[in-house]
């Protein structure tokens, strides 16, 4: 079986972030927006959500 390696964009400013395989979960920010982004790669589906902001 071949894994598949998937190239993760930001969908706020379509930067491209990094390449990465099945079963990823990385929290990042763009460098380019600064956006903080949630990134999930399970069964070959990529979830990308806005990572909420903790603030004290």
């Amino acid at each position: 079986m071949q894994t598949m390696t998937n190239y993760v964009v930001c969908p706020e400013c379509g930067y491209k972030l990094f390449k990465a395989g099945d079963d990823s979960n990385v929290e990042i920010y763009c460098p380019k927006c600064k956006a903080k982004l949630q990134i999930e790669i399970k069964d070959g589906k990529i979830i990308i959500q806005k990572a909420l902001e903790n603030k004290i």
